[in-house]
């Protein structure tokens, strides 16, 4: 099944469209320790429209608000530090697929998915020995 439909725009290009707005206003060159603090109240902020229900209180406008101002200060933490993101998420996807194999998921009720996860969690060693 294919991904939910988004604008058809490359990482670089949305890399520098984040990077010209900040360079325009001389935020380019924020602390990361800012940028990590910012991407973590935006991150709460998206939390508390879950806060009291599955439903997003505010609707879908209001959170992708919240999920934009989260993906855009990670993506400055991911420039003010020269971290090539998309590798990084490759990466990322790849340590969690040996950590989390499909096959111990698909299809699963959620209790086999609350046990493989525990299990897993408790199995998985980061340095993968």
């Amino acid at each position: 099944m294919p991904a939910p439909a988004q604008q058809k725009v490359t990482i670089e290009e949305l890399n520098q469209v984040i990077y010209d707005h900040m360079e325009a206003r001389d935020w380019h060159k924020n602390p990361t320790r800012g940028l990590a603090i910012s991407l973590a109240l935006e991150a709460n902020e998206l939390l508390e429209h879950y806060q009291w229900s599955d439903a997003a209180v505010g609707g879908v406008e209001a959170v992708g608000e919240e999920l934009a101002d989260v993906l855009i200060f990670a993506i400055q933490i991911a420039q003010r530090n020269h971290i090539d993101i998309v590798d990084h998420i490759y990466r990322k996807l790849e340590k969690a697929n040996v950590k989390y194999p499909p096959v111990n998921f698909k299809g699963k009720s959620g209790e086999e998915k609350k046990k493989a996860w525990m299990e897993s969690k408790l199995n998985y060693r980061k340095d993968g020995l």
